[in-house]
């Protein structure tokens, strides 16, 4: 049996490890490049060792068509291509996958070789009018996912085939803005939703069974305008809200909480688990900042 001295010790040592672990440590910035063009999203590539990110560049009444492009950067956050891939509207929702890039854009889903920066298709709704694309994402098998925002549905890319695979019911999981891919389902991002009340909330996270397309939802509450969704490693997702900046978490069990109050246009970032670094890029600022980060480990309970 243990002394009562060596208890104490050992209860506060726990404590002690529980306490920092439950709260976890605040995101460091380790590095900040600008001269982007209203930069959207972020993806990396493990075989090139380096990072995509979508550029929408002019909006607005001055917006000039075609004008969006993509950049490549480094992993210390140096630019090694400002303008790699070219000829594109508003890129926005990134993806690799199959030696691909493939890009949401408004009039279509585009399709570009990793290797050359070429476009090499470009994917457009069954009734051949723009898809207002927003979001994309891969599975683990290489299909493509991504969200009309014209046609409130899920299109997917498999085996060459371009259609429908999923009807949005935005009654229930808001206007969408981000997509995820896991193992066994679809992460849906929701910008808002109307309540029973008939009064506007915010966001949530909704999933979508690649089984059967059952309609689930993670957590009960209001969470943010979901823009970009990576998952945490352990179960959760860092989350942005593009309209307020907020750069938050959210925990496989617990409320969700904020990890950096960011300028507003926070919006689809990139997380490596391995590394612990997030890449998060601000569009107003035209900035993409990388973050050392990891979430906390589960609390160890006190045994006696």
């Amino acid at each position: 049996m243990k002394s009562p001295l060596i208890r104490l010790l050992l209860l506060a040592l726990i404590t002690a490890f529980s306490t920092r672990h439950a709260v976890g440590e605040a995101p460091q910035l380790q590095w900040e490049t600008s001269g982007f063009e209203a930069p959207e999203s972020v993806v990396y590539d493990a075989v090139r060792d380096c990072f995509y990110v979508s550029n929408l560049a002019s909006r607005g009444d001055e917006r000039i068509p075609g004008d969006g492009f993509i950049s490549k950067l480094a992993r210390d956050g140096s630019i090694l291509h400002h303008k790699w891939a070219t000829g594109l509207e508003d890129p926005k929702g990134l993806a690799v996958a199959n030696d691909r890039l493939y890009v949401g854009d408004t009039p279509d889903m585009v399709e570009i070789s990793l290797a050359t920066g070429d476009v090499l298709a470009r994917y457009r709704p069954i009734d051949g009018a723009a898809g207002e694309f927003n979001d994309c994402t891969v599975d683990p098998l290489g299909n493509v996912y991504v969200f009309s925002s014209r046609l409130r549905q899920i299109y997917r890319l498999h085996a060459g085939e371009f259609a429908p695979w999923y009807d949005v019911d935005t009654s229930r999981t808001g206007g969408l803005n981000g997509l995820r891919a896991e193992t066994d389902r679809l992460v849906l991002g929701g910008w808002s939703v109307t309540g029973p009340d008939g009064q506007t909330q915010l966001g949530h996270l909704s999933t979508v069974r690649f089984r059967d397309q059952h309609l689930d939802r993670i957590g009960t509450g209001p969470l943010a305008h979901v823009d970009g969704i990576e998952p945490d490693g352990l179960g959760g997702y860092t989350v942005t809200d593009w309209l307020t900046g907020k750069l938050m978490h959210v925990p496989h069990r617990g409320e969700p909480s904020l990890l950096l109050p960011l300028e507003q246009g926070t919006a689809d970032h990139e997380y490596l688990i391995e590394d612990g670094l997030l890449i998060v890029p601000s569009m107003l600022e035209n900035k993409v900042r990388a973050f050392s980060w990891k979430p906390a480990l589960p609390a160890v309970a006190p045994t006696s």
